[in-house]
């Protein structure tokens, strides 16, 4: 064994000076490490300190959970909340005569098929009336204006494409709402 460690040690090239500093430092290394395990405590820590940090841990749990069904609650409201808001919302008896609801029902096709007839003329319409058109927001009427005051009128309908944001999808929701000209 000895004669095995010797030439194990003479592979390693390590100098006698090198060899006792090692040693000495694995000595100490143990030694220390059993000083270590004698001195320490058996049990790391005692239930008595950690006490109120626990129950400031729970508290602060409990206050979190809290907020978190509260902000639930705004947008998963508990179906019980729902139907309370439905029937209170509801109306039980017939509050217009079927003549009443009958005049009502033919006033709203009548401004339907004005406005229908009406057509918004993206020439010379101004941002609330393009506003009105549908797919069309306060953003793309701005986008309109400015491309029709920088290029001039529009010539087709097939210009509108070159607005940013505009393809045939919209183009072809807008059809039936807009013009070019008066005549039209």
């Amino acid at each position: 064994m000895k004669r095995r460690l010797f030439f194990w040690l003479e592979k390693l090239k390590i100098a006698p000076g090198e060899r006792k500093v090692i040693s000495g430092l694995l000595v100490l290394l143990v030694l220390l490490g059993g000083l270590n395990l004698a001195l320490s405590p058996s049990v790391p820590f005692e239930d008595g300190g950690y006490l109120e940090l626990e129950q400031q841990f729970a508290e602060r749990t409990a206050m979190l959970k809290a907020e978190e069904e509260k902000l639930m609650g705004q947008y998963y409201p508990p179906l019980e909340k729902q139907i309370a808001e439905a029937k209170i919302d509801t109306i039980t008896e017939d509050s217009t005569s079927n003549e009443e609801a009958d005049n009502t029902e033919k006033e709203i096709e009548e401004t339907n098929q004005n406005v229908a007839n009406e057509r918004v003329n993206v020439n010379k319409a101004n941002i609330e009336a393009l506003k009105a058109l549908p797919g069309i927001g306060p953003t793309y009427a701005k986008r309109i204006i400015r491309y029709r005051n920088e290029n001039g009128e529009f010539d087709s309908f097939e210009e509108l494409k070159k607005i940013k944001g505009i393809a045939q999808k919209r183009l072809d929701k807008l059809m039936p709402f807009i013009k070019l000209k008066d005549s039209e």
